[in-house]
């Protein structure tokens, strides 16, 4: 059987380039399916001022490759001691800094200049709310009695509640949702949007640690229930124009990802949109394929759909898809979603 799909050319709105051979070897996979994509913040020296995120984006275009012209990096802002109120007007107002992201301290690589309660930042947020300046939240609680499989819904009540009661027009993203209790908190908050990973949709806790621990499939927030699968599931494929992509795509070289100090983060970018497509055809749900990827983060964030399109092809043939890839410097990364790929082509 096979089926094909033609939708408007996806924006990716939460994803990690990294810096150095990393980024040389990673973005093209982004910048040649992606229009517009939401470029985090955290380095291994955090981009916290304007200045940082101009010569960052300026190392993304130089290795950007030149089959990808109409690709664009949008740069945001770690929100952190080291972010001033008047640097972030002057970035946003100079069309650079487009969103600031809220680590908590500890949560996930490199957050270690994150805070430990939202409120502390309650001057930047009042400088965000006034000039419309979209705020970017890694979701999760850094108290180690809380269970890991809580910390995103314990963060929402106990942090973000807060913030969004203090600033009702301080627009705000709960990225990489994780739970059922993520979905119910942005469908009780008009001014807050979600982001869902391929992974998160198409994975469980089970797959992760049964029969033994997959570090690839190691993230932050962690892969959560089936229960919590599902209802992502359900919510990506209806539409909800509260919801969007964003891959959290986060590679690390394979040795970083096992030991004690094992890495968080899965390198989705090369396969995520066939993940998500065979996702939403598994459903029936074809026809919002093009919301989800498309459409709903665009009008969110204040941008026009891409009028550029890309078509997705699924059919019988299962052609032999890479599983890693190198670094300049040897270094393998695994990709994520090679078995869904399979099915799957894309072509512009």
């Amino acid at each position: 059987m096979s089926e094909t799909i033609t939708i408007p050319r996806p924006d990716d709105w939460h994803v990690h380039l990294r810096e150095g051979d990393m980024l040389h070897a990673v973005i093209g996979y982004t910048s040649r399916r992606f229009r517009y994509a939401m470029v985090m913040p955290n380095l291994s020296t955090p981009v916290a001022t304007t200045e940082q995120a101009s010569t960052y984006l300026a190392q993304i275009r130089e290795v950007t490759p030149s089959d990808s012209p109409d690709f664009r990096p949008l740069m945001t802002l770690y929100c952190s001691d080291q972010l001033h109120a008047d640097d972030l007007i002057q970035g946003h107002s100079e069309g650079i800094v487009k969103a600031v992201k809220y680590y908590p301290a500890g949560a996930t690589t490199n957050s270690q200049s994150g805070g430990t309660a939202m409120m502390d930042y309650s001057h930047i947020f009042e400088t965000m709310e006034a000039n419309n300046i979209p705020l970017l939240v890694h979701a999760e609680s850094t108290d180690h009695t809380v269970d890991i499989f809580d910390r995103e819904a314990v963060f929402l009540e106990r942090e973000l509640a807060l913030v969004c009661e203090r600033f009702p027009a301080l627009k705000a993203t709960v990225e990489h949702i994780s739970t059922s209790e993520g979905i119910d908190f942005v469908k009780a908050h008009p001014q807050v949007g979600g982001s869902i990973t391929p992974h998160h949709l198409s994975r469980n806790r089970s797959d992760m640690i049964s029969p033994a621990f997959h570090a690839d499939l190691f993230c932050k927030p962690v892969i959560n229930s089936e229960k919590d699968r599902l209802t992502l599931v359900e919510t990506a494929i209806s539409g909800n124009p509260s919801f969007f992509l964003g891959t959290d795509s986060a590679p690390h070289p394979t040795h970083a990802k096992y030991g004690k100090d094992a890495k968080a983060g899965i390198f989705n970018a090369a396969y995520g949109l066939e993940v998500i497509a065979e996702i939403f055809a598994a459903e029936n749900k074809l026809e919002n394929l093009a919301a989800f990827t498309s459409v709903n983060g665009s009008i969110f964030y204040g941008y026009e759909p891409s009028q550029e399109n890309i078509s997705l092809h699924r059919s019988s043939i299962d052609p032999e898809k890479a599983t890693h890839i190198s670094t300049e410097n040897g270094n393998q990364v695994v990709l994520f979603g090679a078995e869904e790929a399979s099915q799957w082509t894309i072509s512009t």
